[in-house]
């Protein structure tokens, strides 16, 4: 009795932090890097809420280093109280919409989340993960390249698709048109999980048009994943950060038409320093000057030529992903404990109104 005590005060404290969360995120001036700082300065979000006072609560955002302090004061005015509590029945009302869409977060501090993110240089604080929570701690395979593939890039990405069924992994890619949706669509052809890192919130609708892809990765056991805000829109520094993301949650990264400077370019050299297997391909007509295979070599990456070398392909990236596999075979245990918790807490806040989910 202890023991399940314990675990649901664990998931209330993750329930009231999470409200707490988007409750600031509905503040202005108050955006994805300030309330990165203040998870990073080792502030809870409940905890700054909580403050008492207009100073308190702007103290708390000073030691957290926000810039944004004299807008914040600005707007809250002189009856914080007030203002708050405004915004904690907001903050609800987001969660339960969240909610509703299939739509969980999870922090770094909880025992659910992966743990191939919290060993990357700069692991997010948390993440919004729409579908199957659990495929974050599978062994993975990153797939990625440009948005506009020529006949070369999208016979490499469709070789890559029918070997899928072979690697026993996940994969992962971005969302983005190109070569990200051809390994989205063929990972669900070959009934291969799959995770999408976008780099806009989760509730916007980016690319254009990728609605009835999104719906189909969380029908086929995937999962979308964002560690902005649920409303926060694109920018070219979002992308860079998420790509961070893709390299770090697997073992394994395969670009495919790649240059120097792109953002395929980015994951690749977030996957170098953090010393994952980097394969490269190339069509046996390409010559030893093309752009990718002078990478390629500067990387010291695995190069192979499709067709003709893919069952060494195959039987190389398999070996690298044996790795991976037995480092996650403890946290799946943990991970069903922590999702049937998880699914009691959801049916417990179902019966509440949104009055009774209280700051205090």
């Amino acid at each position: 009795m202890m023991a399940n005590s314990n675990v649901n005060s664990k998931t209330d404290y993750w329930v009231a932090e999470t409200v707490s969360l988007l409750t600031l995120s509905l503040l202005q001036g108050v955006g994805y890097w300030t309330i990165r700082s203040i998870a990073l300065s080792g502030l809870g979000f409940k905890q700054i809420l909580k403050a008492e006072s207009n100073a308190e609560f702007i103290n708390y955002l000073l030691q957290s280093k926000c810039k944004n302090t004299s807008q914040i004061a600005n707007q809250i005015g002189e009856n914080w109280l007030q203002k708050r509590d405004e915004l904690w029945k907001q903050g609800v009302k987001l969660y339960h919409n969240l909610d509703a869409q299939g739509i969980k977060v999870i922090h770094f501090g909880q025992e659910d989340f992966p743990q191939t993110l919290r060993e990357i240089a700069d692991p997010p604080k948390w993440l919004f993960v729409q579908g199957n929570i659990s495929i974050l701690h599978k062994p993975a395979l990153a797939i990625v390249g440009t948005r506009k593939p020529s006949e070369d890039g999208i016979f490499l990405a469709n070789y890559v698709g029918a070997c899928l069924q072979y690697f026993n992994a996940v994969t992962v890619s971005g969302l983005a048109l190109g070569i990200d949706q051809i390994v989205h669509k063929k990972s669900i052809r070959a009934k291969v999980p799959t995770i999408a890192f976008i780099g806009t919130g989760i509730l916007q609708n980016y690319p254009a048009g990728s609605e009835k892809l999104r719906q189909d990765i969380c029908e086929h056991g995937g999962a979308i994943v964002s560690e902005y805000l649920p409303n926060q829109s694109y920018s070219a520094e979002n992308f860079v950060n998420r790509n961070r993301l893709q390299a770090g949650l697997a073992e394994v990264v395969i670009p495919i038409e790649w240059k120097v400077k792109s953002g395929t370019a980015h994951t690749v050299n977030f996957a170098n320093k953090a010393k994952k297997m980097i394969v490269c391909l190339r069509l046996p007509d390409w010559a030893e000057a093309h752009e990718e295979l002078i990478l390629a070599k500067k990387l010291d990456a695995e190069i192979f030529t499709l067709p003709g070398d893919e069952q060494l392909f195959i039987n190389v990236i398999k070996q690298r992903l044996k790795k991976q596999t037995s480092n996650f075979s403890l946290q799946e245990q943990n991970i069903k404990v922590i999702t049937k918790d998880f699914q009691t807490t959801e049916q417990k806040l179902d019966q509440q109104s949104y009055e009774q989910l209280k700051l205090f």
